[in-house]
């Protein structure tokens, strides 16, 4: 899908966010204990999904307003995975919800919010979001590599 320059990498943050929804798909399908499972989400989650939530409500989201249905809606799932995360995974049935959310989440904001914010975004805001230092997510560093 082409993006717009100033959401390459927020787009690109999505990889990630995928790859661990497959990750998750396979520790599920081979039966791994949800307390592996956690420990690789709660890393996950504190140095790519946070700091990728926090940019797109600081930066991104405010180019279509707090009171927009998909931004609500957006931020509110964003408040979901927090809760989750606080929560914790002593199940595979809410690890399964975990991956499911998340996966639904990446693909509606690439599917339908950031093509309205390209829509929306004015030259000058799409200019700001490309003078915004965007930190790169990359995979953590983990030993158990469950998935394989």
């Amino acid at each position: 899908m082409k993006r717009h320059e100033a959401l390459v990498q927020l787009s690109r943050d999505h990889h990630f966010g995928l790859l661990l929804c497959w990750k998750l798909k396979e520790g599920l399908k081979k039966e791994v204990s949800p307390e592996r499972m956690s420990k690789y989400i709660r890393l996950f989650y504190a140095q790519n999904l946070k700091p990728h939530f926090q940019e797109e409500e600081e930066t991104l989201f405010p180019i279509l307003g707090d009171e927009h249905p998909l931004i609500q809606e957006a931020v509110g799932q964003h408040r979901i995975f927090e809760q989750m995360i606080t929560a914790g995974f002593e199940s595979p049935e809410k690890i399964q919800h975990f991956r499911d959310l998340l996966e639904l989440h990446i693909r509606t904001e690439e599917r339908v919010i950031f093509p309205e914010i390209e829509a929306q975004a004015t030259d000058e805001q799409l200019q700001n979001l490309l003078n915004e230092n965007h930190p790169e997510l990359k995979e953590p560093d983990y030993d158990d590599i469950f998935w394989k």
